[in-house]
């Protein structure tokens, strides 16, 4: 009994710290659950400043600095340890200590969460100054010196508000004016010089698209075109004085249904436009100034400056047996710019005489052989002559490829060689990198031949090499695939359904809608069996739906596009039966949640699912044993997880490039030998075995 009372005082003793530890811990568990909580609430702010700040960020516009200063330091907040592993290193502190830096943490992170709350009602871009006023790229300019003068003298005076230069197809009009464009960006006459291509095919939405990316300014997707011009005519009106040139342009329209404000004297505004008619001109009221074609003298001189050092080295082909026989090809380019450098630089390198005469006589055969067939028959005709000159049938084929995008569209360098690979044009090699520079050097041969322009083109501040075809020998290669190969292309038309029955005949070879409006692909359509198609690029559409049955009718197809259909949920079963397909292009399918089974496509080389809603790896992804290429990046980072295992990895002995990210768990031993399968790996990787990368 004499024990109770030293053991009550050492419970008192030690119980009270015991007692002051748990409340401690509770207060700090307590803490700890509301800082989680404003984190996970930061983290659901920052999505939703992110998700506004995509849409707003366009051409010409860049993040707020304040806007873009918040979103570092949520960055840098949400980066660090995570707070429960952290205070676990803090046992050198008391538990009041703890309490309070974690305190601090919470407030900080309210503090990061209200002044987010700023950002609400307020708009997250502003103009870029970097590109305020963007120069185009430019050639040399061809015997116009005087046209250009007259149109800066037209446009600098009062008198002229709206001007038609006007002229035959591959004359040099779109070069004159952009001499024009870049000469006023610098001049006070004019706050905004603006540059737009309208194209063969006019389309009104797509138009004020243009005229309103060019001011930096977005309009609504969704609204109907009368409601847009309103919106745009209003966006002009702050920019005035302005020109808006307006290149290549085919038909008659009224300005205002676009959305352009009739210019006045008054307002100091002026119209430019381009265009092969000159009716278009008249009846736009247009002071119409004519680009002649280049006299001999100038139209000789600018062949020999582009023939090359061969000819121009040895003075004898040009005064002896060699003369006759250049100036009758110079006078068979009619004095076309566009022409005469083409066929210049099919024959640069040649000295031969015999050579020349063969060449002479070719190019009179091609300009027969087009006669009657359209109103530039002759440009045709010499086109043709250099397009046939391309020494491999490969290569030309490579340049037919090209006019499957639409009409004046800049194509990026890299999508038009990984497109030759997927058709197969570029010979197997090791690896799909020497596949590419394979590419780039016949890219080189076609940009060399001035059958493709190359140029660069800056959009969101990213500078992008591409080419782009001269829409007159866009018009070339579109007439041939007439015949032998044949193509349909209806690109970028503002197609809202499928091209009728009656087209979709049985020697089609190549069909491209890609950059329409069509929402459904219908077996009422494509009932009858195109059993030589092989390509069908239906990218950047509305497409929803496809019948069940549509792909039984194109047994032979090898690469399939149907990529940025973002209401897109789900493929039909029937792709099962394209066993000869070799590229599957899926990316930016936004609500696609599932694909059937791939267990038939043996043949397939190359899978891109990037950014769809897929959750799982597709089924009998096992079975394409030829599979080169994969990409199965996540259109958000979420939770649940895909298992890419040994089941799969070991029969993909010929992949080269896998695209994957932190949602696509790796799993089996197999993983560990993936170095010398020379794999790319994107994002990070969460793989099962522990191995390294």
């Amino acid at each position: 009994m004499d024990l109770v009372g030293p053991i009550i005082d050492i419970v008192k003793f030690v119980g009270s710290p015991i007692v002051r530890y748990l409340k401690y811990q509770i207060k700090f568990n307590n803490h700890l659950e509301q800082f989680n909580v404003s984190k996970e609430g930061l983290s659901n702010r920052k999505r939703d400043i992110e998700s506004r700040l995509n849409i707003e960020l366009h051409y010409g516009k860049v993040a707020e600095e304040e806007v873009q200063t918040w979103l570092n330091d949520v960055e840098k907040f949400l980066a660090r340890q995570e707070v429960a592993n952290e205070v676990n290193s803090w046992g050198c502190l008391s538990c009041c200590c703890r309490v309070k830096i974690l305190e601090e943490r919470a407030q900080e992170a309210k503090e990061i969460y209200d002044k987010g709350g700023s950002f609400t009602n307020e708009c997250l871009v502003k103009d870029d100054p970097f590109i305020s006023a963007v120069e185009l790229p430019i050639e040399e300019l061809q015997g116009s010196g005087d046209v250009k003068a007259e149109i800066l003298m037209s446009l600098m005076g009062d008198e002229v508000i709206k001007l038609g230069v006007w002229g035959m197809g591959g004359v040099g009009k779109t070069t004159i004016m952009m001499h024009v464009h870049n000469e006023l960006l610098n001049k006070a006459k004019f706050k905004k010089v603006i540059w737009v291509t309208v194209s063969q095919t006019f389309d009104i939405y797509k138009l004020q698209e243009q005229i309103a990316c060019s001011l930096k300014e977005k309009l609504e997707e969704h609204q109907n075109t009368t409601n847009r011009a309103a919106v745009l005519s209003k966006m002009l009106e702050k920019q005035k004085p302005y020109l808006l040139i307006l290149d290549d342009v085919w038909r008659r329209f009224k300005l205002t249904t676009v959305g352009i404000p009739e210019p006045f004297v008054s307002d100091g505004c002026k119209l430019v436009l381009t265009t092969r008619s000159q009716e278009v001109a008249r009846t736009m009221d247009c002071k119409i100034i004519k680009v002649k074609t280049l006299s001999q003298k100038e139209a000789l001189k600018l062949f020999i400056d582009k023939v090359g050092d061969i000819v121009l080295s040895d003075q004898r082909c040009i005064k002896g047996t060699l003369e006759s026989t250049l100036k009758g090809i110079v006078d068979e380019c009619d004095g076309l710019p566009l022409a005469i450098v083409t066929v210049a630089s099919s024959l640069k390198g040649i000295s031969e005489p015999q050579f020349w005469s063969a060449a002479l006589n070719q190019l009179k055969d091609c300009k027969r052989n087009v006669a009657g067939t359209n109103d530039n028959d002759d440009a045709f005709g010499v086109l043709k002559f250099s397009y046939d000159r391309l020494k491999t049938p490969k290569i030309q084929h490579c340049f037919l490829c090209c006019a499957l995008y639409p009409e004046d569209y800049n194509i990026p360098i890299k999508s038009i060689i990984d497109y030759w690979i997927d058709e197969g044009l570029i010979d197997e090699m090791e690896t799909l990198q020497a596949m590419r520079d394979e590419g780039h050097d016949m890219l080189r041969k076609l940009v060399d031949n001035c059958l493709l322009e190359s140029m660069k083109i800056n959009e969101f501040r990213l500078e992008e090499d591409c080419v782009r075809m001269h829409d007159l020998v866009r018009d070339m290669a579109l007439q041939i695939t007439r015949t032998s190969p044949r193509f349909m292309v209806e690109a970028g038309e503002a197609l809202k359904k499928l091209p009728e029955k009656g087209k979709w005949t049985e020697d089609l070879e190549k069909v491209s809608l890609m950059r329409n409006e069509i929402e459904e692909i219908s077996s009422s359509i494509l009932s009858s069996k195109c059993t030589m198609l092989t390509t069908l690029l239906l990218s950047h559409n509305n497409l929803s739906t496809i019948s069940e049955s549509v792909f039984e009718h194109i047994p032979m197809l090898k690469i399939l596009d149907l990529s940025y259909n973002s209401q897109l949920r789900s493929l039909p079963s029937s792709i099962s039966k394209l066993v000869n397909l070799t590229t599957l292009l899926l990316q930016r399918c936004h609500s696609l949640t599932k694909i059937p089974s791939l267990s038939e496509l043996g043949a397939l080389k190359k899978l891109d699912l990037d950014y769809t809603e897929i959750k799982e790896v597709p089924k009998g992804l096992e079975m394409c044993t030829n599979l080169k290429y994969l990409s199965l990046r996540a259109y958000d980072h979420r939770e649940d997880c895909c298992i890419l295992d040994d089941a799969i990895l070991l029969n993909l002995s010929k992949l080269q490039q896998l695209f994957v990210d932190e949602r696509i768990a790796l799993r089996g031993e197999v993983i560990g030998d993936w170095r010398s399968w020379k794999l790319f790996m994107a994002g990070s990787l969460q793989c099962m075995t522990g191995a390294s990368f």
